[in-house]
């Protein structure tokens, strides 16, 4: 058995019309526009889709912004990291520079990316007399095999060391740290990072890097532009 329910028009308690028909099945809607404007904290349950937080394409490389805009990272991520641990010690005898065991090597995978470059070691410059003991560190690179040329510091007149009076036999220690960023690689080859020693002048003795189970490390980052 069916049932049929036939109205003109359907009120409201205060007789104020929200829908009507003409009969002919064309309706009239009068209820009031759904309500906006609907506090985050009567959201209980589910979960509101990426789309209606913003403007752009939300994914796995892309953030929300401030301005509720999709957007790409942006520099200084960090692409990654090489190190080396070393325990040998080399002697560097002249006032030449010549390489010492602490060296490592990283690939950049951009041509525009910054490469962090930091050595941590151990120092010791020996003058048997004379008033100085000063020795020169630099870190010297290398692009694709292509020969090492002094990078860091780009000057060979930078020393570093111990000056007094007197002409006795003189020690010096140290644990430098040299820490730098290379912007100008310009490459997605191989890169040799390498400490170069040298003595200041042919009378500030013998320079020392390293010593026994004196550990040293070198640290290469590739940070994104």
């Amino acid at each position: 058995m069916s049932s049929t329910i036939q109205v003109d028009k359907i009120t409201d308690i205060g007789g104020n019309t929200m829908i009507s028909s003409n009969g002919s099945g064309t309706f009239t809607n009068s209820l009031p526009a759904p309500t906006s404007g609907i506090a985050a904290s009567a959201i209980d349950s589910g979960t509101i889709a990426t789309a209606r937080l913003g403007s752009g394409t939300a994914s796995s490389s892309t953030f929300l912004r401030g301005d509720q805009t999709y957007a790409a990272a942006g520099g200084g991520k960090l692409l990654q990291t090489q190190q080396a641990l070393f325990t040998s010690q080399s002697a560097h005898n002249t006032d030449s520079y010549t390489a010492s065991n602490y060296t490592d090597q990283i690939t950049p995978s951009a041509t525009n990316s910054k490469i962090f470059v930091q050595f941590n070691f151990r120092s010791h410059i020996y003058q048997s007399s004379g008033n100085s003991a000063f020795s020169r560190l630099a870190i010297f690179r290398q692009i694709n095999g292509g020969g090492f040329s002094q990078f860091f510091p780009n000057v060979a007149d930078v020393c570093w060391g111990y000056n007094g009076d007197g002409s006795a036999e003189r020690t010096f220690y140290s644990q430098p740290q040299i820490s730098f960023i290379d912007t100008t690689h310009n490459t997605t080859t191989a890169i040799d990072y390498t400490l170069y020693a040298s003595r200041n002048t042919s009378s500030s003795g013998n320079v020392n890097i390293g010593g026994s189970n004196h550990q040293a490390q070198v640290i290469l980052m590739e940070i994104s532009a």
